[in-house]
């Protein structure tokens, strides 16, 4: 796998593309090579490029480049679904808190897939399990911090600068909505909010190392909404007042 980020190429969307007329493991062994090429090793390289940036920012995010950490798996758990399709049709880029595992409160992201490639940020509630941080600080601190959480919006997540949407689940359906959320009510009942810059295979810089400083860039930007989100110490409030200067 390569070592030096070089950006993401027309072979990393073409991969997803071919894979998506021809999953099943056959195809996937004989094509495992491009796979590790243009898929883990593009991510990878864009891990370690990004590190010493992602430190800075918080020391406690992870950057051991593990599967099921850092990076999401390429394999579906087919046992009890109905698509039976081996293999996954996206790949991600996680970084989030180490003190907690990658589901319990927000995280930076960048993925994969044959149609765009997207950086950002997400958190979404927790299905099994111990609640995370979406129920236990999000929820609440938008209802105790109402007006920095409005001012965090409005300077983070200006119109046109990032795509944003939230999901809820609605009569056993999962809906999603455009946007952000307008009432009081929908911020406590959301089970996920993903706020994202989409880049197109074409997209000018994406195949080139430079794109690594435009994630950078995009996971500074978002920082504060994971501080909002996610961090517990005392000092959240000071630190986000920090980042947002």
């Amino acid at each position: 796998m390569a070592n030096t980020f070089h950006g993401f190429t027309a072979e990393s969307f073409l991969f997803f593309e071919e894979l998506a007329r021809n999953n099943q493991k056959a195809w996937f062994d004989a094509n495992r090579a491009r796979y590790d090429q243009h898929v883990i090793g593009t991510f990878r390289s864009l891990l370690e490029t990004i590190k010493p940036a992602l430190l800075e920012i918080n020391p406690h995010f992870e950057v051991g480049g593990k599967t099921n950490g850092n990076f999401s798996r390429i394999n579906r758990d087919i046992r009890f679904a109905k698509d039976k399709s081996p293999y996954k049709s996206n790949y991600y880029l996680y970084v989030y808190d180490n003190r907690h595992d990658r589901g319990h409160g927000g995280r930076l992201y960048v993925g994969l897939s044959a149609d765009c490639l997207t950086a950002g940020f997400s958190i979404y509630g927790s299905w099994k399990g111990p609640k995370g941080a979406l129920e236990t600080v999000f929820r609440k601190r938008v209802a105790s911090h109402r007006e920095t959480f409005s001012a965090l919006l409005a300077k983070t997540v200006p119109p046109r600068r990032y795509e944003t949407y939230w999901h809820r689940e609605e009569k056993s359906e999962w809906a999603q909505y455009p946007g952000l959320p307008r009432r009081d009510e929908d911020w406590q009942t959301l089970q996920a909010w993903v706020v994202r810059k989409v880049f197109l295979p074409n997209s000018r810089g994406l195949e080139t190392a430079a794109f690594a400083g435009i994630v950078e860039r995009i996971f500074t930007e978002l920082y504060p909404l994971f501080i909002f989100t996610s961090v517990v110490t005392p000092k959240w409030e000071a630190e986000l007042k920090k980042v947002l200067k």
